[in-house]
């Protein structure tokens, strides 16, 4: 065999051990993907629409197979019981649940214990102005809305609802304003008795903004006046003096309380 031979021969035994190789790296992939495909978790699927604070009953859901690989135990529900809830209570809806939906953790909560006479209420609050992400569940705030002029009437910036607890709050989801853009918006439940519920329910669907003033929790001291209407503000864009020594202080426009508007 002549060296040209020994070459070639050489090129085939290395050629058939690369695809060996190949070959053995192919069959170990794709028995390793068989492996995890092959693996199944056991998930709750919604088989009917559940609105929010509504308990989940036996046959709002069914069990359901899939991929372990894909869903996470750490944030999909196997099992109900895995929740922990306060004795006496059971697990309501965070907020509506459509039919199909797979059941996460944060989809679901304890239903919160009410006294005699009590309500629990939802809102939709603008999550800029009115979370700011300093409110949070167990916060004591206070409910403000601002209610343009109409009629002829004031434009007023009113509390709805002064120190109350906060019970949960939603995850952060888009809804279309009057003016056709989108804001980022939370639901925030209370507990309130009935009659303030009925106000705050007004509000939301009225007021053109609804705000949360969080309270100290050293407590809220004087709330203060309860309304703030246009009417109030008349005669404050008023000037101070005249004269060549009194430019700058005349230009200042004065608020109650002896506060300036920049």
């Amino acid at each position: 065999m002549n060296p040209r031979q020994r070459r070639g021969v050489l090129l085939m035994v290395v050629a058939a051990i690369g695809a060996v190789a190949v070959f053995a790296s192919v069959f170990t992939y794709l028995n390793s993907q068989q492996d995890q495909v092959g693996r199944v978790a056991t998930v709750l699927e919604l088989v009917e629409d559940v609105d929010a604070n509504q308990p989940l009953g036996q046959d709002s859901y069914t069990t359901v197979e899939v991929p372990a690989s894909y869903f996470d135990p750490e944030v999909f529900i196997s099992d109900l019981d895995e929740i922990e809830t306060p004795e006496g209570q059971e697990l309501v809806a965070a907020s509506h649940l459509a039919e199909g939906s797979i059941l996460q953790h944060g989809m679901l909560k304890p239903q919160p214990t009410l006294t005699a006479g009590e309500r629990e209420i939802a809102i939709m609050v603008n999550a800029e102005t009115g979370i700011a992400g300093k409110v949070q569940r167990g916060s004591v705030v206070d409910i403000y809305g601002t209610f343009q002029a109409r009629d002829h009437g004031e434009a007023c910036a009113t509390r709805i609802v002064t120190e109350v607890e906060v019970l949960e709050i939603g995850e952060l989801r888009s809804q279309e304003s009057e003016a056709g853009g989108v804001a980022g918006v939370v639901p925030v439940t209370f507990r309130l008795d009935p009659q303030t519920a009925l106000q705050l329910a007004y509000a939301e669907e009225f007021a053109t903004k609804l705000r949360m003033g969080l309270v100290s929790a050293a407590g809220g001291g004087d709330p203060g006046d309860t309304q703030v209407c246009s009417g109030d503000f008349e005669g404050v864009f008023e000037n101070s003096g005249g004269g060549s020594g009194s430019d700058e202080q005349s230009d200042e426009r004065r608020m109650p309380h002896g506060g300036k508007y920049q």
